[in-house]
């Protein structure tokens, strides 16, 4: 290891690792060449060391541990990367059998941890690090600077790619024909990729929820493959380009998910609720940019979610996809690669985050909505970088964009009004006041009748001891709610986005809360018995 090329050596193998997830690992280096001054060096240091002795291949400690070869500190990166500084010791382990090098995480060193590749004992790691102090107590620390690790991956593939001749007529045609799903897909996949490009890293991230009524695995195979021919984040010779996916259980899940920065990852989550920090870290940005402060540390990349429910949040673009979906044909899927690949420049960055700066800058700028100005200026740049202005290719599929916006709106309208229905009709206990029965005696006939005979929607409970004592509820299970609301066609996909907004109106008292039925309890639903 030469000493002087520590940095040219190993700092790109770090800064990838860390790049590609392992913020927190002991990540190898390979091997290293020490050239024979810098070992003479260490030697005499060695030999100048009151409690060590080197004997020629071996380091003897006055407190009698013996370990082959020697270790030094050979310098400290501090990676700065997407916004955060990761310190790294880079430790140099000199045997018999060559030198290989570790770059250990700073937080690390103050606890236990193991070095890959190589089996040591718990004292013999200790003895090592013990060297590296004693010889090279203050290594030098310089600075390696990642802001957009993705963009390189993305360079490299673009170039690959835009060279290939684009058929603009085709590229119309397969938009237009797919618009209703297609248009969103495009939009996530470029809007994650062009913040690797600087012009753009002041756009606030938000959050893309892609859900179905329904699974389909034929529509979920051309989703994926859509994704994956949009993606150029993919780096090296990867035979595969398709996108990470991340299934979410709970939220430690989310800790791969950090490790991808302005990498295109699908996220999946049935309900949501394991997203919670991530939808925290939302919040907290917001609530900064609204009042004033210091901005928190931004998220690694744009959240793609593929969900089963409505998120219903003003910083989640709620997508909802057909129940059926025709799958693309290689060719179409090259169409897209190949229009990616000419969207994302620098130049397209530049444009893009200029249509989003300056209606956000403008006396109309409360009036608009930050996202959806900046999705409508990547869709629009994306086209532009692609089909010939004023010419069938760029009628067929602006058709189709219009179509695919106008589908968007009319579902989220049918949603309100679908949420407004069911609101109301919980909040007007007139409407199925003869089907509330008196509190059950047992835990399982309450389940029975609510759940399984279905005999009642709800039961009423007047609790006896607690800060509600005395107080009159209506109890619902989960079952009996839904069911309840589907007389206003609630489904699935909008019942946990329903108990949100009836939670914040103050209609639903208490969510899925306890009913004891002696020692036994009954999860419920409450809101107020207006009968009393």
């Amino acid at each position: 290891m030469k000493i002087h090329l520590t940095r040219t050596i190993f700092a790109p193998s770090l800064t990838k690792s860390l790049a590609a997830g392992q913020t927190d690992a002991v990540v190898s280096l390979g091997p290293g060449e020490l050239n024979d001054r810098s070992a003479r060096r260490f030697h005499k240091i060695l030999n100048a060391d009151e409690y060590l002795t080197w004997d020629g291949e071996n380091t003897i400690i006055s407190n009698g541990c013996t370990v082959p070869g020697f270790a030094f500190w050979a310098g400290v990166q501090a990676t700065q990367l997407a916004g955060f500084t990761h310190r790294h010791r880079i430790l140099a382990l000199v045997r018999p059998d060559g030198c290989c090098a570790y770059a250990i995480p700073v937080p690390k060193l103050e606890g236990t941890f193991n070095l890959p590749d190589i089996e040591l004992t718990a004292g013999e790691l200790d003895s090592y690090l013990r060297i590296a102090n004693s010889i090279t107590p203050a290594p030098a620390e310089y600075t390696v600077q990642c802001p957009h690790p993705a963009r390189t991956a993305v360079k490299s593939n673009r170039t690959e790619w835009r060279s290939n001749e684009l058929n603009p007529e085709a590229l119309g045609q397969l938009l237009q024909q797919h618009a209703n799903w297609l248009f969103p897909v495009i939009t996530a996949a470029l809007d994650v990729q062009l913040r690797s490009f600087a012009p753009c890293a002041e756009v606030p991230i938000f959050l893309y929820n892609f859900t179905a009524k329904k699974p389909n695995l034929q529509a979920d195979q051309a989703i994926t493959r859509a994704f994956t021919a949009l993606n150029l984040t993919t780096e090296g010779a990867a035979c595969n380009s398709a996108p990470p996916q991340i299934t979410v259980l709970d939220s430690g899940d989310l800790a791969d998910w950090s490790g991808c920065r302005d990498r295109l990852v699908l996220l999946r989550t049935s309900t949501g609720a394991p997203l919670k920090p991530l939808c925290d870290a939302l919040d907290e940005c917001e609530r900064q940019t609204r009042f004033g402060g210091v901005l928190p540390r931004r998220l690694s990349t744009v959240p793609i979610v593929r969900s089963r429910t409505i998120f219903d949040r003003s910083d989640t673009v709620d997508i909802e996809l057909p129940s059926t979906i025709d799958s693309l044909t290689n060719y179409d899927l090259d169409l897209l690669r190949i229009a990616a690949a000419r969207t994302l420049t620098k130049a397209n960055a530049a444009e893009a985050y200029r249509r989003w700066y300056g209606p956000m800058t403008s006396l109309a700028r409360y009036q608009l909505d930050p996202f959806e100005v900046w999705r409508d200026a990547v869709v629009r740049v994306f086209l532009e970088a692609n089909l010939p202005s004023h010419g069938m290719a760029f009628t067929a599929a602006y058709d189709g964009l219009e179509t695919a916006q106008a589908s968007q709106l009319r579902a989220e309208e049918e949603r309100e009004e679908t949420l407004r229905r069911a609101l109301e009709l919980l909040g007007d206990q007139s409407r199925y006041e003869d089907e509330i029965i008196p509190k059950p005696a047992t835990a399982d006939e309450a389940t029975r009748l609510l759940d399984e005979e279905r005999e009642a929607v709800a039961f009423r409970h007047t609790p006896t001891r607690g800060p509600e004592s005395g107080k009159h509820f209506i109890i619902f299970s989960n079952a009996s709610l839904f069911q309840l609301l589907k007389r206003v066609n609630m489904d699935e996909l909008l019942f946990d986005t329903f108990k949100k907004r009836a939670s914040a109106l103050a209609i639903l008292v208490r969510q899925s809360y306890a009913v004891k039925f002696g020692t036994v309890p009954f999860n419920g639903f409450w809101i107020v018995d207006e009968k009393f």
